[in-house]
């Protein structure tokens, strides 16, 4: 991305883009929100996954007894 004084707008060099200072802050808050709610899933499944694997494990150890 380049910045043009001339127009006051940062353009996109591949894509051709162009966007206001204020604009583009708002798209990359969109795009991290969105980032981190994913993340935010993926983190919730590995730690349901985690707790059904320590509940399996304990049930089997109860069932040895």
């Amino acid at each position: 991305m380049k910045y043009h004084s001339d127009i006051k707008h940062i353009v996109c060099k591949s894509c051709g883009l162009s966007l206001t200072r204020h604009e583009l802050d708002t798209y990359w808050k969109k795009v991290r929100n969105e980032n981190a709610t994913e993340a935010d899933i993926s983190q919730q499944k590995k730690n349901r996954r985690k707790e059904w694997l320590e509940w399996y494990s304990s049930s089997k150890k109860s069932k040895e007894f």
